[in-house]
């Protein structure tokens, strides 16, 4: 049996349909979360818990062979609030996985841990991390915890996903959709993609490989994309002319600060947190590694990808011509 978490996430909800038609899960969820996409889902048992204070995690891993372990808070107002789910919420994990004599642990960290490059560098995993978000710095704990914990692991740091049920990218395409694009900073800037059906293959992959040798991988699609690139393959696809509106980091600092104070989380634009990503102009990684040891070759890139991730916003009126 495989155990779940972040399961009601954005990864969790495109990872639930495919693995459940290879083994049973068991998927650990608030009381409070919405467990209506998995409801028509066999091979599928709910647990109620908490990461954050442990709540339901011994139960959760009785005969559990591997732990996929996808919760995460991606945005927060300080750095107390990722802690508690993303380093905490995972040592309480790790524990549970002793009591119950759980060995293995497939762990979705982030790009993120590392930190920007420059343009003309990509991160290996051998290099350092040097993460500027609250967001990355309490990934990283996570990844040590796990690494000084004593169990089997594989480590995934996916760029940034997109796809299906993502709803931070639709913020973002749904101001491009009303024609303008703001950009934080000044320059040139790159990014790596990874669609999230490559993402899920790729879990599906190593789960049935079962090497579970204490390794650390990036995940992307391959290619490197021009800020540029991306906003003018969204617009096309949406059949927009946009503008593009540069605001100084200072500025957008404090503009993420006050939707930290003042706005709600389901109606917040972006957080000041993600705002000091963003700022910076290069997110370039070498997952190299990857295709050597795994054979991973995408099936998607930004044009497919981003077609599907609107098609499917379209689709179910998230998104509107």
């Amino acid at each position: 049996m495989f155990l779940v978490t972040g399961a009601t996430g954005f990864i969790g909800k495109n990872l639930l349909p495919t693995i459940s038609d290879i083994k049973r899960i068991r998927i650990l969820v608030r009381k409070t979360s919405n467990i209506e996409p998995f409801k028509h889902l066999k091979n599928i048992e709910i647990v109620y818990g908490n990461l954050e204070n442990s709540e339901g995690l011994e139960e959760a891993m009785d005969n559990v062979d591997i732990v996929i372990h996808c919760a995460a808070r991606t945005t927060g107002r300080n750095f107390i609030e990722y802690y508690r789910t993303n380093a905490s919420g995972t040592a309480h994990v790790l524990k549970a996985m002793k009591m119950k004599a759980v060995q293995k642990i497939l762990y979705l960290s982030s790009h993120a841990v590392c930190g920007p490059s420059r343009k003309d560098t990509s991160f290996s995993e051998m290099d350092e991390p040097k993460p500027i978000s609250f967001y990355g710095a309490t990934k990283k704990i996570a990844e040590d915890y796990i690494a000084e914990s004593g169990v089997q692991y594989i480590i995934l740091r996916p760029v940034a996903v997109y796809g299906p049920y993502d709803m931070d990218i639709l913020k973002y395409i749904k101001l491009i959709n009303q024609g303008f694009c703001p950009i934080i900073g000044y320059g040139e800037k790159f990014i790596k993609l990874i669609y999230i059906a490559d993402l899920v293959g790729l879990i599906i992959r190593i789960i049935e490989t079962n090497n579970f040798d204490n390794q650390i991988y990036f995940a992307s699609d391959g290619n490197s994309y021009h800020m540029q690139e991306v906003l003018t393959e969204i617009a096309h696809i949406l059949n927009k002319k946009v503008y593009k509106i540069h605001v100084p980091e200072k500025i957008a600092l404090l503009i993420g600060l006050l939707n930290d104070i003042f706005i709600p989380q389901p109606k917040k634009l972006v957080c000041r947190d993600k705002i000091k990503e963003l700022a910076k102009n290069a997110w370039l990684c070498c997952d190299d590694k990857l295709k050597a040891e795994y054979n991973f070759t995408p099936l998607y890139d930004l044009k497919k990808g981003m077609k599907e991730t609107i098609n499917w916003y379209y689709e179910n009126g998230l998104l509107k011509s």
